[in-house]
């Protein structure tokens, strides 16, 4: 038996949302290609709008961007995680129609 490993090309894209010289919003979305797939998958990671931002329709035009994006690339699915505490955050990715798929799981590695 051999192990074997490949690197692969994968990439992402950083969206921000800046006022005044500051960032006050922000996302990344890496587009991620694997052989069980002819198409690529994408990954949301990180939407974040700063707390006196919020409830404004930052995070609505990120996500819609982060969308557009992903469909661009031609990706099969986009997967977007989020702590279990955060209930708000749930309701707001099951208003753009991603539904609770899964379970993450988690290893810090420092």
């Amino acid at each position: 038996m051999k192990f074997q490993s490949k690197k692969i090309k994968s990439f992402g894209y950083r969206f921000t949302i800046n006022e005044n010289g500051e960032e006050i919003a922000r996302a990344w979305l890496y587009v991620i290609k694997n052989d069980l797939h002819d198409r690529p998958y994408a990954l949301l990671e990180d939407l974040f709008v700063k707390e006196n931002y919020r409830r404004k329709g930052l995070g609505k035009s990120l996500l819609e961007k982060v969308i557009e994006k992903a469909k661009e690339e031609n990706c099969y699915k986009i997967i977007a995680t989020s702590r279990k505490k955060r209930k708000e955050v749930h309701k707001f990715y099951k208003k753009f129609g991603f539904k609770d798929y899964g379970i993450e799981f988690r290893m810090n590695l420092d």
